[in-house]
């Protein structure tokens, strides 16, 4: 598959930089590639414009939810489909993506502990009638990348529905679900 969008060297050098450190000043930015402050910042919005850089905060998941796994899932395609649209704003998510080879489907999760993995995948994944197959490979150190794009639910207090679509306190809603309980409870 040919990419769609080609990124010349000065952009990759830009993003290489913005990768380092995203806070960086356009004027710092500026003096390394020789232009204005103005015309980095031009730069950089066309990057965002384009979609082609997202500017956010990562998150070290091991800080927040040291226990990750990956899931690799085999299961028929209708329910890949059925587990993409309610798993996808899942807090516990920070990778889903379709694939072929032995597994279609493959999770990358972080959990506060091992109880609340098996039970995100007993409640979410086993449960479901059109899986065949899991198999889950718990982490003990995740070496790339470093941070992560982890869903953080401010005032989860608040919610009475899981991005699942689960309500708070029915049979199936995962324990300590970042989506309807704060540490404070």
């Amino acid at each position: 598959m040919k990419s769609k969008k080609f990124l010349g060297e000065s952009n990759k050098t830009l993003i290489s930089e913005l990768q380092k450190d995203g806070r960086i000043k356009y004027t710092a930015l500026a003096k390394k590639f020789g232009v204005t402050p103005a015309a980095t910042k031009e730069r950089v919005e066309r990057l965002i414009d384009k979609k082609i850089i997202k500017v956010s905060a990562l998150i070290d998941p091991q800080n927040i939810l040291p226990t990750s796994a990956i899931v690799g899932i085999e299961a028929d395609p209708e329910e890949v489909n059925i587990l993409v649209r309610r798993l996808r704003n899942c807090p516990l998510l920070f990778h889903m993506t379709k694939t072929s080879g032995n597994h279609n489907f493959i999770l990358s999760i972080a959990t506060e502990s091992i109880a609340q993995m098996e039970d995100f995948l007993n409640k979410q994944i086993r449960s479901e009638p059109g899986i065949r197959h899991i198999e889950v490979n718990i982490s003990n150190m995740t070496i790339i990348p470093e941070y992560s794009q982890l869903r953080i639910t401010p005032n989860p207090k608040q919610n009475e529905i899981a991005p699942c679509g689960i309500r708070r306190g029915e049979t199936d809603q995962c324990i300590n679900c970042p989506a309807l309980i704060s540490k404070e409870e």
